[in-house]
């Protein structure tokens, strides 16, 4: 046996060996010599899940070297007109891959061994696999030049780092550095209930506070926020680095209460596989309302996993009664720290009960006192309401009087004249109370005969109902959930003069029912009755949704959701103007359209039959960057419906689109002129304003004096190009050109042109 020590110096030697092969294999180049400045950065949400690299700037130009980051050999040689375009896999030496796209061309024997491929499939799309011994490269050679190919919206190079597994790693902690000295920048948080018991300063539903920065550069939460119950952050925040005017997804975020860590979040390692989840790490409901990319900084027990959350931990916030204090600290890769501190105290709501005391010809008073609670009241806030329903203002209290554990307040007639009030209190523990209302009982509406209407909502916490007078009415309403064996009655929280809004409830309560109903108790009591057009869907199965008038539907997959979901389909009157197409159907908004998709659904929409011969309809959902998208359809005519897939629940409809592509420029030209040498490209700009193309090559064909040509495209600025490896002859030459949209419109040309 060997001593001791010479055991301990081979176990040290040997782990002073792997350690430095792993530091010398993480001391990357960087891959172009073009400055380091990034367009986007790794972890970034998009559309389509998560940006798995980086975007290096190119200086809005192609054709810049790009180089061998590490010694490796070429693994894998792509071209497509879509998604990475021209790529190369660069399979290193220290077992993972670096992944370079929308490249322009490649070194002159990757195009030999390319064209070579290319000519004998007579295709463009090629997936070659080269031997480890075939395109050897050492660190810092020049292995293909920057572009803009594939679904890239200008010119850059998108770069990965891939480990053994195929799984992105975020190249920034993997071997490239880049200078930086800014802190991520901070500007709201969200605090989101998450049980039925969940309050936020006296709300179940979801809010969002601003954010306010001192002159040491942290960020403060406007007030202490009152909580109860479970509770789950989210942070809208992004990253700045000097020089530029993007903003990048911050690294590494970490959540304290009372001092003590209680969970983080890190973006280094992703997989495409994952893409769907990042509609689960984002505030997805923040986002599909406009309110900007918020990250989620809890994790909901029915999420899936990934590791962007920390795994011992799900950060919701589940604290004692009383007050808490809270910080995140928010960081960059190279650990530049931005940091926010707010208070958080946990105590219920609680009820105030609200009595007119008297008026004179400027002011009216009332008494406001906790129902139950013997803590003072500190503050109200007061805010006016058309009898309508609509918010107008903040109403200025012109002075507050403690009496007992109560207050009574003045405010200006002028400002309480056709108005109804909300009052909001605050007590000196600081919890908040429920909103209570008042409005003059002369401009109140009948409960007996005012419309109603009904909504529902979803969020983390269950779904929502709120039943919404088109008046202010003098009347306590409830709610009851009916079915064959079922009759639930779920209270209402009256939370603005004319809106009333049950807890968050639990989607499974739908199960058997089929009529909602709404309670006004008045002098007389009033019953109004709402169909239900809904439907459970839960994880692990498959369900169908229909519309109410049975045109529209929904199939989900047994991977669709990750947690029970009540789904419907409503038709929709004010929708996104139709341009350049014929709208064949009624608009439907899939719903919840704030939830999250895991899977796409499967969709259908039927026609009448007098459609049935119309070749050119298809499915189209709303985008709300892009308008009118097309889905790819069947069109199934036996049964006169046209079926498709979609990833979000998103607004649908049947769209004819008769209009045929435009080819906008040509070159050459017809009837052009050109020496010899210096022709050396055709490129045609086309457009299509509806359906689009297709990013493949049967939607397009491009012949020379007859002969098919092997061409590039990019599906962003929408350009077909040829790129000529040799002079053209002398004399005159014919091009013939077609484009498809994807609905089978079609263009095309025939041009003649002189080389001398």
């Amino acid at each position: 046996m060997a001593p001791f020590s010479t055991i301990y110096l081979m176990r040290l030697i040997s782990t002073l060996s792997l350690l430095f092969a792993f530091l010398s294999a993480q001391d990357y180049t960087w891959p172009t010599d073009v400055g380091k400045h990034l367009s986007s950065n790794f972890g970034e949400f998009r559309t389509t899940g998560y940006h798995l690299g980086l975007d290096m700037k190119t200086k809005g130009t192609t054709g810049h070297p790009v180089y061998a980051v590490s010694s490796g050999h070429i693994s894998r040689i792509v071209t497509n007109y879509s998604g990475f375009g021209r790529a190369l896999y660069l399979k290193m030496d220290d077992g993972q891959t670096a992944v370079y796209a929308h490249l322009s061309k490649f070194t002159p024997r990757l195009e030999a061994r390319l064209k070579e491929v290319q000519s004998a499939n007579q295709s463009y799309m090629t997936n070659i696999f080269p031997t480890a011994d075939e395109f050897r490269f050492e660190k810092g050679d020049v292995i293909a030049y920057s572009g803009n190919t594939g679904f890239s919206f200008g010119p850059h190079l998108h770069f990965e780092i891939r480990n053994e597994h195929g799984q992105t790693l975020n190249p920034l902690t993997n071997g490239l550095s880049q200078a930086d000295r800014l802190a991520p920048v901070v500007e709201e948080v969200a605090l989101i209930p998450l049980r039925t018991d969940s309050w936020v300063n006296g709300n179940q539903l979801p809010q969002n506070f601003p954010l306010f920065r001192d002159k040491k550069g942290e960020y403060h939460f406007p007030d202490t926020i009152n909580i109860a119950g479970l509770i789950g952050l989210s942070i809208k925040t992004f990253d700045k680095i000097q020089g530029t005017n993007n903003i990048y997804q911050p690294h590494h975020i970490e959540i304290y209460i009372d001092g003590n860590i209680h969970h983080s979040l890190q973006f280094d390692r992703l997989d495409y596989k994952w893409l769907p989840t990042a509609n689960y790490i984002k505030d997805y409901r923040n986002a599909r309302l406009n309110l900007g990319d918020f990250i989620n900084l809890y994790r909901h027990e029915t999420d899936p996993r990934v590791p962007i959350h920390a795994d011992s931990t799900n950060g919701i916030l589940d604290l004692t009664p009383g007050f808490h204090d809270i910080k995140i600290l928010v960081m960059d890769v190279l650990k530049n720290t931005r940091t926010v501190h707010g208070t958080i105290f946990k105590m219920p709501p609680f009820d105030i009960t609200l009595e007119k005391l008297g008026e004179t010809d400027e002011l009216i008073s009332f008494l406001l006192q906790p129902k139950s609670i013997t803590v003072p009241i500190e503050s109200i806030i007061a805010y006016s309401f058309t009898p309508y329903g609509f918010a107008e203002a903040q109403i200025n209290i012109q002075s507050s009087e403690p009496i007992e554990t109560g207050r009574i307040i003045t405010i200006s007639k002028k400002q309480a004249e056709r108005k109804a009030i909300q009052f909001i209190a605050k007590n000196k523990l600081g919890t908040y109370s429920k909103p209570i209302h008042w409005v003059d009982k002369k401009y109140t509406g009948d409960h007996l005969s005012v419309m109603v209407d009904m909504d529902i909502s979803h969020t983390d916490a269950g779904v929502y109902v709120q039943v919404q007078p088109e008046q202010v009415v003098k009347a306590d309403l409830s709610l009851r959930l009916k079915g064959e064996y079922q009759y639930e009655t779920i209270p209402l929280n009256h939370i603005q003069p004319s809106v009333y809004l049950t807890p968050p409830i639990d989607p499974l309560m739908f199960n058997h029912v089929n009529q909602i109903e709404a309670i006004m108790k008045g002098s007389i009591e009033r019953q109004i009755r709402f169909d239900f057009p809904y439907t459970v869907a839960v994880p692990d199965s498959s369900v169908t949704v229909v519309s109410k008038d049975s045109f529209c539907s929904i199939r989900t997959k047994k991977s669709s959701i990750s947690q029970p979901t009540l789904m419907w389909i409503e038709a929709v009157h004010k929708h996104a103007k139709v341009k350049n197409g014929k709208l064949l159907s009624r608009v439907y908004q899939l719903q919840p359209f704030e939830r999250p998709l895991l899977k796409p659904v499967n969709i259908g929409i039927r026609y009448p039959a007098k459609l049935k011969d119309r070749e050119k309809i298809h499915l189209y959902y709303y985008d709300q960057k892009e308008g009118w998208s097309f889905i790819p359809t069947e069109n199934n005519k036996e049964r006169q419906v046209l079926t498709g897939a979609v990833k979000h629940l998103d607004a649908v409809a049947i769209i004819e689109d008769t209009t045929p592509p435009k080819i906008k420029t040509m070159h050459p030209g017809h009837n052009g002129k050109y020496p010899t040498l210096e022709l050396h490209q055709f490129k045609i700009k086309i457009d299509d304003t509806l359906s689009g193309f297709e990013p493949v090559e049967d939607s397009f064909e491009f012949k020379l004096d007859h002969q098919p040509l092997i061409y590039a495209f990019q599906p962003k600025t929408k350009e077909i190009s040829y790129q000529l490896d040799q002079p053209l002859p002398i004399g005159t030459h014919t091009i013939q050109f077609t484009a498809r949209d994807r609905a089978g419109n079609k263009v095309s040309r025939n041009i003649e042109f002189t080389v001398y």
